[in-house]
């Protein structure tokens, strides 16, 4: 039975899962099963020149005695993720042209991102190197930043393109993911601090820092999930496209390590400053500088391809699981500690968060249906 995967490469990080996809399935699975990977991009520019990038990755596998363009397809279309308009039309699509959905990949990683102080780097740096480019203080963030919707009113806009336009677009095809393996796989990151995040700020509006807010608000939709204050409204979000043998969807949450990406924008020479203190790191023992995206690209890989048996054994649902890598850049898949995760006040936190992630997609879905 075909399998099929999606993935949003709107980062070097979307291209090498896409990418290291088709290397793991090739040489995980026999050969009489094969691979749809249906990628995202914001452009067809882009989609043009990411397909060509993944058709020459196959010929590269081929040449190494694989039959890659005979297994694995590619299909493409474009979405913009502070779009909700968008992104239904892209649920639309998936439901009109495929039969089922094994797992969807939700990376995206936008951030208010406006600038660096350098002193406070330079000052960090000094005290600790590790620490200071692992968890960084020194990145300055836009506040308040908004996306308008066409169909009315506004919504945070790193919270819209990190979180919601995800968690939407999950709920319209979960008729896709019922029919398949069923896993839902959000790619968070190590920035994802409980101190940041407001659960009064939900959309992070108000935040400094709202890529990591967003990245918080992952970790606990996510992993509270399966608690019981959560329920009422994790099950009205998995109901959708239910139907008589149908399985639910399961979600999972990984993190890429620290690669070297253009997130921030960076003039090209501290780009390789920057990588440069990331391989600085490892050396000095750091175990999550992955540098390499496609190192990166191990842990939301993994739980897309292991089977079900693997995972229900290592009980990855419960836990965030990380790319990291040893000093010589092997990669090495490793738990991450989530802050504050016990207790009564996560299980509040859990509770508190579905249920107002579930208003917010009821009240979006009936604006953009035209029934306000």
């Amino acid at each position: 039975m075909p399998s099929s995967q999606y993935t949003d490469l709107r980062s070097g990080l979307g291209l090498s899962i896409a990418k290291r996809l088709c290397t793991n399935f090739l040489t995980t699975h026999p050969t009489s099963q094969t691979l749809t990977i249906i990628f995202t991009t914001r452009s067809s520019r882009k989609s043009t020149t990411t397909l060509s990038l993944l058709i020459d990755h196959l010929t590269t596998l081929d040449r190494s005695g694989h039959s890659a363009t005979l297994r694995i397809r590619f299909s493409t279309t474009q979405v913009d993720l502070t779009s909700l308009l968008s992104v239904a039309s892209l649920s639309k699509h998936l439901l009109h042209n495929f039969p089922h959905l094994d797992a969807v990949i939700f990376n995206a990683g936008m951030g208010a991102f406006t600038g660096i102080d350098w002193i406070g780097c330079l000052i960090s740096l000094a005290k600790n190197w590790i620490e200071a480019v692992t968890h960084p203080v020194f990145k300055i963030q836009a506040m308040g930043r908004t996306t308008a919707q066409p169909v009315g009113g506004d919504v945070g806009e790193v919270f819209c393109a990190n979180v919601f336009g995800h968690y939407y677009l999950a709920h319209e095809i979960m008729s896709l993911l019922r029919k398949g393996q069923g896993r839902i796989i959000w790619v968070s990151s190590l920035e994802a601090y409980a101190r940041v995040f407001d659960k009064d700020d939900i959309e992070g509006r108000k935040a400094s820092h709202s890529y990591e807010a967003s990245k918080r608000l992952t970790d606990v939709i996510v992993l509270t999930s399966s608690l019981p204050a959560a329920n009422p409204w994790v099950d009205s979000y998995f109901r959708s496209g239910e139907e008589k043998g149908d399985r639910k969807p399961k979600m999972y949450v990984c993190h890429p390590g620290i690669c070297a990406t253009a997130m921030v924008d960076l003039h090209v020479v501290l780009f390789y400053c920057m990588t440069m203190a990331f391989y600085i790191a490892r050396w000095l023992g750091s175990p999550w500088h992955t540098i390499s995206t496609e190192t990166g690209a191990n842990a939301p890989v993994h739980l897309a391809l292991a089977c079900d048996e693997e995972l229900v054994e290592t009980g990855a649902e419960r836990k965030k699981w990380g790319s990291g890598s040893d000093c010589m850049g092997k990669g090495v898949l490793r738990v991450t500690d989530v802050e504050e995760e016990s207790g009564e006040e996560w299980e509040e936190l859990g509770r508190d968060v579905w249920r107002q992630m579930e208003e917010l997609r009821v009240m979006w879905k009936s604006k953009l249906e035209g029934g306000n």
